[in-house]
């Protein structure tokens, strides 16, 4: 057998408790109605419940750290036996006390994950949908945007009426979980100035609350922080010395802005207003770009003779302030 002890992630000395968190965590990842389609989940699934069924049960348990396997016959000859227990248990079949041949009660087990689904003999109100996610460009951030996203739910398993459990045992359909997950699609308004994030609470058809979280794609030449916008201007030598007016390209469209004459590289301007509209207070941030002075790539003659005379401008090294070194 595999080490039981390796699969929960649990030492061998852990206690029932640890064991029954440890399971519970590693079902809820890997369980099938979680991982549709994915055959490696539900192997891995499948290695969860064998260990489970076994370290959850103090005599196989004893059985598995003294010998290092379970007497499999036996076991099979327990479940046969508690099968022909479950019309007089109400569908629950029990061998040595414990449900579902060696699993737990999937009420107590799947309490937090399925929301306290209990038995078929009480019917089970749907529960509140899970979080959506919105990924949006900046452009539809900025702007504001109506998206359609994937709202999963659980639902009560149709075959078991949410039991978990059928005539042969653990209902196929649901693997005994007693729901089913179900993915809606839900068209959503964000508004104009939401951002990466931010979580927007919306109803969905039948009237519950769904929490939508934003997720913000970075945009190659706009940066966004908070409610300001930040890029890196390219402008040429004599535009820099000189001073000028040039064209700033931000999220509401180009703005002519005037740049002073002796401009350095990495100078960095505002433009006030420029930024994105804040979702609740209605005012716009501002528009911060860096300037980058553009060296020509052609060296020329004519190219050599004008730095000649540019570099007799400096008055002095424009290193002279740096250090040599640590010391």
């Amino acid at each position: 057998m595999k080490d039981l002890y390796g699969v929960l992630g649990v030492a061998k000395g852990a206690s029932q408790e640890e064991i029954k968190k440890a399971y519970r965590k590693l079902a809820r990842r890997y369980h099938p109605d979680v991982n549709p389609g994915n055959p490696a989940a539900e192997k891995r699934f499948k290695e969860i419940q064998d260990a489970y069924a076994v370290l959850s049960d103090p005599e196989k348990r004893a059985q598995y750290d003294q010998y290092g396997t379970v007497d499999e016959a036996a076991r099979a000859a327990q479940q046969e036996r508690a099968r022909w227990q479950r019309s007089a248990q109400g569908f629950r079949i029990h061998v040595d006390g414990t449900p579902f041949g060696g699993f737990p009660n999937v009420e107590e087990l799947f309490g937090d994950v399925f929301r306290g689904f209990s038995t078929a003999t009480r019917r089970r109100s749907r529960p509140p949908a899970q979080e959506a996610v919105a990924e949006l460009e900046l452009a539809q951030a900025v702007a504001g945007a109506t998206v359609v996203v994937p709202v999963r739910s659980e639902v009560e398993c149709p075959q078991c009426q949410g039991a978990g459990v059928g005539e042969g045992g653990v209902c196929p359909r649901c693997r005994g979980a007693g729901v089913l997950i179900h993915t809606d699609r839900l068209r959503v308004r964000l508004p104009a100035g939401v951002g990466d994030g931010d979580r927007v609470r919306v109803k969905d058809g039948a009237g519950r609350e769904v929490t939508v979280a934003v997720r913000v794609k970075p945009d190659p030449h706009f940066q966004r922080k908070g409610d300001d916008i930040y890029t890196e201007v390219p402008v040429t030598f004599s535009e820099a010395y000189l001073g000028g007016e040039i064209e700033i390209g931000t999220i509401h469209g180009p703005v002519r802005a005037r740049i002073p004459p002796g401009t350095q590289s990495g100078q960095r301007f505002r433009l006030r207003g420029k930024g994105v509209r804040n979702v609740r207070t209605g005012v716009n941030g501002d528009h911060y770009y860096t300037v980058r002075v553009v060296v020509p790539k052609v060296v020329s003659p004519a190219g050599r003779e004008a730095a000649r005379k540019v570099a007799e401008l400096y008055s002095q090294d424009p290193r002279s302030d740096l250090p040599r070194g640590l010391g």
